[in-house]
């Protein structure tokens, strides 16, 4: 509940903040840059492997995915774009940043990265090393999303949050998901 508390307070923030060059005494609404914040919601399909009791578990899970992003517009041809959100189901918090390559008004291939917090009871990181471990990872996305109208957009994303490693008996989260986008 705490970690919910905290995320809606820096989302409600997020939302007064990223029109914020607009609001200047200096120029006073003259910027040629546009940006707008999306609600976005997804259903993630992941391929989760981890290690429960010596046992490795391969698990194909479902997550609910609930976010706000800000997108910023940098030239006729980029979008850059910045998430903050929460999955349950597969618990984990994150926040990205992503590249997106505008191939029409209203369709956008996209490439990011990101940092993600994985809370979900049933990921045990090992220590490297003798290291402790950490419940913190970055991964990496790709998709598209299209506009359907000026309010309403769909997305499809392939997340690779820990990759899996070749040989071994990795650790791994990575899947595809799809959402709604709401400006």
């Amino acid at each position: 509940m705490k970690k919910t508390f905290i995320l809606s307070i820096a989302l409600f923030m997020l939302c007064f903040t990223t029109n914020a060059q607009y609001l200047t005494s200096i120029g006073k609404g003259n910027s040629t840059t546009n940006s707008n914040t999306n609600l976005f919601t997804e259903i993630a399909m992941l391929e989760v492997e981890y290690w429960d009791n010596e046992d490795f578990i391969n698990e194909n899970i479902t997550s609910y995915i609930l976010g706000l992003s800000s997108n910023l517009e940098l030239n006729k041809y980029f979008n850059l774009t910045g998430s903050l959100g929460f999955a349950e189901g597969f618990s984990y918090s994150f926040a990205t940043s992503n590249l997106a390559l505008k191939l029409s008004e209203n369709f956008h291939l996209f490439y990011g990265i990101g940092g993600y917090y994985i809370s979900d009871e049933r990921w045990n990181p090992q220590g490297l090393d003798g290291n402790e471990p950490s419940r913190y990872d970055f991964g990496m996305n790709m998709g598209l999303q299209l506009y359907l109208t000026k309010h309403l957009g769909l997305i499809m994303r392939y997340n690779i949050i820990e990759e899996k490693e070749e040989n071994i008996s990795s650790m791994s989260i990575n899947g595809l998901s799809f959402g709604l986008i709401l400006k």
